[in-house]
């Protein structure tokens, strides 16, 4: 009987810890570009620009993971594009290339999702890069 308990126990920690684990990773891409046709043209770099901002996911679980149903998964997409875009234009480029994405969280936002049990899932995206224009 002891032993049974033991191994539920060791069953359950380990639950745990994976879930803490995987709870704590980040997703990161690297190497992008978003541009008009830029390619076989000679440009110059305008300017380089980071940008951090606060998502949210709704009806996550684990911290950053994935949420039911898919229901909020594209929550980092109109950040990063808006980020991007205002810093082309901010200045005066064509092109944004070596973008950098990476998104992840801290110990505030695995309270708040803890707190909320999953509802609320918020997280930090970061996006740098640099901005390029075409020369003649």
């Amino acid at each position: 009987m002891a032993n049974k308990r033991f191994l539920l126990g060791m069953l359950v920690i380990t639950l745990v810890f994976g879930m803490v684990l995987t709870g704590c990773t980040t997703f990161q891409a690297s190497g992008l570009q978003m541009s008009l046709y830029i390619n076989g043209q000679k440009y110059e770099k305008v300017g380089n620009f980071s940008e951090k901002e606060w998502t949210n996911k709704f009806l996550g679980w684990g911290t950053n993971g994935g949420t039911l149903f898919n229901l909020s998964s594209n929550a980092t997409d109109p950040k990063v594009r808006d980020a991007i875009e205002k810093n082309i234009k901010k200045y005066g480029g064509d092109a944004a290339i070596d973008v950098k994405i990476k998104y992840g969280s801290n110990p505030l936002h695995w309270i708040l999702t803890w707190i909320t049990i999953g509802i609320w899932v918020p997280g930090t995206v970061t996006v740098t890069g640099t901005v390029v224009k075409a020369v003649n």
